[in-house]
């Protein structure tokens, strides 16, 4: 009998600790975080910087417009917490935009997703991660959304937590840290689910969708795994090929549902088929000078007669027909090339746009978006961010792994890092912004 008793007290102790949790957060941080665009249009984003030579690109004639939004909502949890964003984000049937932030924490650490109205022109939170999970005070918290925001056919959006600081994770784990959660947001609803860690006690930073499969892919660190979850079915398909994996950042998802992926010889690949790996040597093109490698880093989704454009770590740019598997050599994505995490082809196939510098290198060149045109090779910088936002509000741009196109090819959704002028960090505050590509530079 008191052992039964004593059950139930600690039962009762921990759903008061959740629940005072959850009551106060919104008190604390604001319950329905909203924040509206204010838009810019400058000529001073066809202004090439002093500090770089203008030399293997062109700029835009036409000045663009840029919506600018910053996320309202992040208070400060104190000593180490840095707001920042590094996972893509997804442009929804709906035409909304979805995308995350994270305060970076471990302990007691949160991430939100926020959903931006194109017509409203509203940035608003929808998906607070403790909330959600029932969060209790004082364990691991989950301080990133590192993977993609994916729709699947069933309208819900997918994506999987990550922790902030690293080092405690180890630790967190004896105190019942899961790892990352699988979680599900229904917009129609507003309810947002815990899935659970489908690869327990790993990390799952990076991801990929195959819409015609319904499958979703991570790669689960620090194993190493490729992780297969199948959304129809609702449960893992496959976990397993960590020899056969490297980089552990990126996937090219081919039109017949191979998925390739960096491995230590070459590119492999996984076949939903076969429902196994297969190890190739079809290689990345290097770029000797560079300190990152030629892993993959960047992908966009294949053209109708199949080919993948994508970028490695060094900001080499390729083209990869998985047909032939052979790979040709598109040059540095620009300048002489910079670590750039996200991409996108354009709905008619003539351009791939993308902003390199992801981890903030893109500061020392004016935060370029760039468009390449497939057909000539021409590099197009749309805009140099920095300058104009920092003099309108002396807030200074970083770099981005969040960029979404919309169906008309006019539109690009970005989230970028930033943080104020002269800071040591380029992450601490982050911003959404949609650049309007100008008629006649499309």
């Amino acid at each position: 009998m008191i052992a039964v008793l004593k059950k139930s007290l600690l039962t009762t102790f921990v759903l008061f600790c959740a629940w005072t949790f959850v009551e106060e957060l919104p008190a604390q941080e604001g319950k329905d975080a909203l924040s509206k665009a204010t838009t810019i249009k400058s000529a001073g984003f066809l202004k090439i910087p002093a500090e770089i030579e203008a030399k293997g690109f062109v700029v835009a004639k036409t000045v663009p417009e840029v919506d600018l939004c910053f996320f309202e909502g992040l208070a400060d949890h104190g000593k180490g917490t840095l707001w920042s964003t590094w996972g893509d984000g997804c442009i929804a049937k709906s035409g909304k935009y979805y995308t995350s932030v994270g305060d970076h924490l471990g302990k007691d650490a949160n991430a939100y997703v926020y959903e931006y109205d194109p017509v409203k022109r509203t940035l608003r939170r929808v998906v607070n991660v403790l909330e959600a999970i029932m969060h209790m005070l004082g364990l691991m918290g989950h301080g990133k959304i590192h993977s993609g925001i994916h729709e699947g056919e069933d309208g819900r959006l997918y994506f999987t937590t990550y922790w902030g600081k690293q080092r405690e994770v180890p630790a967190a784990y004896d105190k019942g840290f899961p790892g990352s959660l699988l979680m599900r947001y229904d917009p129609k609803t507003g309810k947002t689910e815990n899935l659970g860690a489908i690869v327990p006690k790993q990390g799952l930073p990076a991801s990929a969708f195959d819409e015609s499969r319904q499958l979703l892919y991570f790669h689960a660190v620090y194993k190493g795994d490729v992780a297969v979850y199948d959304l129809k079915a609702g449960k893992m398909k496959f976990l397993g090929g960590a020899e056969s994996s490297t980089a552990h950042r990126t996937f090219m998802v081919a039109d017949s549902g191979k998925v390739y992926f960096s491995g230590k010889d070459g590119l492999n690949y996984y076949d939903p088929e076969k429902n196994g790996i297969t190890q190739t040597k079809i290689e990345l093109p290097a770029t000797p000078t560079a300190k990152k490698g030629s892993t993959l880093r960047a992908a966009a989704k294949p053209t109708k007669d199949g080919t993948i454009y994508g970028m490695t770590a060094s900001g080499q740019m390729f083209s990869f027909q998985p047909k032939t598997e052979t790979v040709k050599d598109l040059g540095p994505n620009f300048l002489g090339g910079l670590y750039s995490a996200v991409m996108v082809l354009s709905p008619d196939e003539k351009y791939l746009y993308y902003a390199p510098g992801a981890h903030g290198s893109g500061t020392k060149v004016g935060v370029p978006v760039i468009q390449y045109e497939i057909a000539s090779g021409k590099r197009k910088v749309l805009a140099f961010l920095s300058q104009p936002i920092r003099d309108q509000f002396k807030y200074q741009v970083g770099g981005t792994y969040n960029l979404q196109i919309d169906p008309a090819g006019e539109r690009l959704f970005i989230t970028f890092n930033g943080s104020d002028p002269g800071a040591r960090s380029a992450f601490g505050r982050p911003c959404m912004v949609v650049v309007h590509v100008p008629k006649g530079e499309r």
